[in-house]
């Protein structure tokens, strides 16, 4: 691990934490870099990082949840939940924005089109407002596969609307608190008012610069965790706890094939095999933060790389680790 991490540590900058668990036992962690580089406060297993599309998983779980208590339907439109789109949404289902096959604009591309920088304020409201206002979908729905972080955004509303709570109540109490994930929560409004890690960025020359986004959106990303609580979730999977007993095998379903561009994707996880062993992963980048989960269902294990510098591969860092781990020889229990 030293090795794999040592231009890291080298630059005495930002840099990663990881960790990786087999089955709910400590197997590997560690960190390198700085929380903070003006404070020169060292990253640790129990830093705070914003897991910007790792977050993805944890909407699909939430619509997943409600759907097991009868509260929706994934086949519902999704103007049922958000009459505030327009009507060509009306065939756009739950499911279809869960494996991005939905076809609704992009309301990044909509905040950049009225000149907001992600470096500037965007509250859900807002968001909402700009996507409401776009005048046609990109597809029809089902018919293509494009990773669409509206969809995730729609997602979080359905939550918020079926379960009476905000996204992030619902989340913290459904979700984290029973799984004893006491160092997440998703941000729903700024300023924070507990400790994260700073984010940055870095150019092609020049030193690092802070880099951080007070965007209020939902969904698709905005849940803040460390590496520890990620081996919580990870174990989840396979144990269902919360969730169910047949859990691991909903979150990993893919959705129907697409006729263009199509790609694998379950709930907010990508199914995938690595080295003929079945792998659950989602990477994540946004302002300043770079990160990678990775859960092993065979071998039960689970992996997860945040840094704080937007430039860092984190998928690549995690992927190393497990081919030096040689993780897809971990098929036996302990």
């Amino acid at each position: 691990m030293r090795q794999i991490f040592k231009r890291l540590t080298a630059q005495a900058g930002p840099g990663c934490v990881f960790s990786v668990e087999k089955q709910q036992a400590f197997v590997l962690e560690g960190a390198t870099g700085y929380a903070d580089i003006e404070q020169r406060s060292p990253l640790t297993a129990d830093s705070v990082f914003n897991l910007a599309s790792v977050s993805k998983q944890f909407t699909a779980f939430a619509i997943h949840l409600l759907a097991r208590e009868g509260k929706l339907s994934l086949d519902d439109s999704i103007r049922r939940y958000v009459p505030e789109l327009p009507s060509y949404a009306d065939p756009v289902t739950l499911r279809h924005l869960l494996h991005h096959s939905g076809g609704l604009p992009s309301y990044e591309d909509a905040a950049q089109a009225q000149g907001i920088a992600d470096t500037q304020p965007l509250t859900q409201a807002q968001a909402l407002a700009l996507l409401a206002a776009q005048k046609q979908a990109e597809f029809a729905p089902g018919t293509e596969f494009s990773y669409s972080n509206s969809g995730y955004f729609m997602l979080s509303l359905v939550v918020e609307r079926v379960s009476g709570k905000s996204i992030r109540r619902f989340s913290q109490h459904a979700i984290f608190t029973p799984l004893q994930m006491t160092h997440t929560r998703i941000v729903d409004q700024y300023p924070l008012d507990f400790a994260v890690v700073r984010g940055y960025t870095r150019a092609l020359w020049g030193p690092v610069k802070l880099y951080e986004s007070p965007w209020e959106v939902t969904g698709d990303g905005q849940v803040h965790s460390s590496v520890r609580d990620l081996m919580k979730w990870g174990a989840n999977l396979h144990s269902g706890k919360v969730g169910g007993p047949d859990l691991l095998a909903v979150m990993s379903r893919s959705g129907p094939r697409v006729a263009r561009h199509h790609e694998d994707y379950a709930m907010g996880l990508s199914p995938r095999l690595y080295k003929g062993t079945r792998l659950l992963e989602h990477s994540g980048g946004w302002a300043g933060y770079a990160t990678q989960f990775m859960y092993f269902p065979d071998a039960q294990t689970t992996v997860a790389v945040l840094c704080n510098e937007e430039n860092i591969d984190a998928s690549e860092y995690a992927t190393k680790i497990a081919d030096a781990l040689a993780l897809e020889k971990w098929t036996h229990p302990l």
